[in-house]
Order: structure tokens, then sequence, then C-alpha cells
């Protein structure tokens, strides 16, 4: 009878995981979508700019005192973005070679524990990020005077980002711990 009685709460807790991933299976979607706009955005952007700055430095003789100011700023984003589509195509280096070779429901658990330290460090990549991004938020760049907030929030953003694609891949886990991991953390060449 009490076996009878925990069944119905546990078909009730697995729906409301799979809500819960499928939710946020949806934001990450979008999110990631976004973020390829926006890395094709400042790429473009970048790649101008400092084509614009060699030929105003050299054919010119009137260099922009403010292009490699930004260009480094927009890298910075790139980076912190680039690392979450990365993480969500599973683009990481790592070395899986002990992890591949453990039985299916091993490997889920491995793979959920990796997914749950990194989600530890990336919380106080956020943490302090964010206090480092409030305290330089009065500083303003050398050449362009923009607050420094701007270039230092790419830091927690992205780690969130990844945060969010990372909760996404445990809740998927979960719920096939038994066939293993349903997606891979790290390429499997450096050619991808």
């Amino acid at each position: 009878m009490a076996k009878k009685a925990g069944a119905p709460r546990l078909l009730s807790m697995e729906r409301a995981v799979s809500k819960v991933a499928e939710s946020l299976s949806l934001l990450c979607e979008r999110l990631s979508a976004v973020s390829k706009g926006l890395l094709v955005l400042l790429g473009a952007a970048m790649s101008v700019i400092v084509l614009l700055q060699v030929i105003f430095r050299f054919v010119i003789h009137v260099p922009f005192p403010w292009s490699e100011e930004i260009a480094r700023y927009m890298m910075i984003w790139m980076g912190m973005v680039g690392a979450f589509l990365a993480l969500r195509q599973g683009r990481h280096i790592g070395v899986s070679i002990f992890v591949d070779r453990l039985p299916p429901s091993w490997k889920a658990m491995v793979t959920i524990l990796v997914q749950v330290v990194t989600m530890g460090f990336l919380c106080i990549v956020v943490r302090y990020g964010m206090a480092l991004a409030i305290f330089n938020r009065t500083q303003l760049s050398p050449a362009m005077q923009i607050p420094m907030i701007v270039p230092y929030m790419a830091i927690p953003v992205g780690a969130a980002l990844m945060i969010l694609e990372l909760l996404r891949g445990i809740l998927e886990d979960l719920m096939h711990m038994r066939e293993g991991p349903k997606r891979s953390l790290t390429s499997a060449t450096l050619e991808g």
C-alpha cells in the first residue's frame, strides 16, 4: 500500500522535472539564437572597426584613438557569449577517455557530477564577476569614456548563460539516467 501511495508522487515529480526541463530547454534555445546573432554582429562590427583603423592609421595617417579599446571589449563579450554556445554544442575541450569506458548509467552520473562542479565554479565566477563590475561601475574607459561596467559585465553574463545551459543538461541527464547522457560536454576531436 505504501508503494502505491509513493508511485503517483514520483510520477508527478518526474512530470514536474520534465516540464521544467522543457521550459529551460526552450529558454536556452532562444538565448542561443540571440547569442548567435550577437556574435555575428560583434564580429562584423569588430572587423569593420579594425579594418578602418588600419586604413586611417597607415593610409590617411589619422588613427582612431578608441578603435583598439572597443575591439578589445567586443572580443571579451564574444569570448564569454561564445563560451555559452560552445558549451551548448559540446565544443569545449576535455579529457573523456575514462568516462567513455564507463557503463551508461555510471557515465550519466559522472557527467552530472562534472556539470554540478562546473556550475559551482561558474556561480563563483558570477558572484565575483558581478562584484568586480559593480566596483568598477564609476570608472570610465580611457579612450571612449564609457563606464567600465559594460566590458566587465561580460563575465557574469557569460557565466550565467553557461549555468542555465548546465542546469538544462543536468535535468536532461537525470531524466535519461539509465540510457546514459544524451549529449557530450566535450568535443570528440579537436576538429569537431
